[in-house]
C-alpha cells in the first residue's frame, strides 16, 4: 500500500509547469552536457543543476544534429520514477513541438515534487532515429 501512495504522489509530483524559453539562460559553468547518439544523429543537453528549485525556473538548452548538421527533430520530457515514466511533458505546452538544431526551456516544479528522486529524459527523435538524454534531479524548496 505505502509502495502505491508513493508512486502515486511521485506520478502527481512529476507534473511540471512549462515557462517561455524566451529569458532562459542556462549555467553551465560547472555542469558535464549530456550526450548521447543513434547512428546520424547526436544530441546533448546542458541543465543548470541536479537540484531544482520548487517554483523556480530551471532553465535547461539541448542541440541535436544529424549527419553534422542542425537537425530537424522533434523533443519529449519523461519524468521517470524507480526507472518507470510517471508523466510525459511536451516541450512548451506543445504536443506536435519540433525545432532545428537547438532550444532553450524553463522547467518548474510544484511543491509535491519536493525531495522526489526522479529522472528528467529528454527523448530526441529524427529522421528515424531517437536518443534520450537522461539527468537525475531532486527538486528543493
Amino acid at each position: 500500500m505505502r509502495r502505491s501512495i508513493r508512486f502515486a504522489c511521485t506520478a502527481a509530483a512529476a507534473t511540471l509547469l512549462l515557462g517561455s524559453a524566451a529569458s532562459a539562460q542556462v549555467a553551465s559553468a560547472q555542469v558535464t552536457p549530456v550526450k548521447d547518439t543513434s547512428g546520424p544523429l547526436s544530441a546533448s543537453m546542458v541543465p543548470s543543476t541536479h537540484h531544482p528549485k520548487v517554483n523556480a525556473k530551471w532553465p535547461l538548452k539541448v542541440t541535436a544534429t544529424l549527419h553534422g548538421k542542425p537537425a530537424h527533430a522533434t523533443a519529449v520530457y519523461e519524468f521517470l520514477f524507480g526507472g518507470s515514466v510517471v508523466s510525459t511533458q511536451y516541450v512548451h505546452s506543445n504536443k506536435h513541438f519540433s525545432f532545428t538544431g537547438h532550444f532553450s526551456d524553463d522547467l518548474v516544479f510544484p511543491p509535491a515534487s519536493e525531495g522526489e528522486p526522479l529522472t528528467l529524459s529528454v527523448v530526441i527523435a529524427a529522421d528515424g532515429h531517437k536518443v534520450s538524454l537522461e539527468w537525475t534531479i531532486t527538486s528543493v524548496s
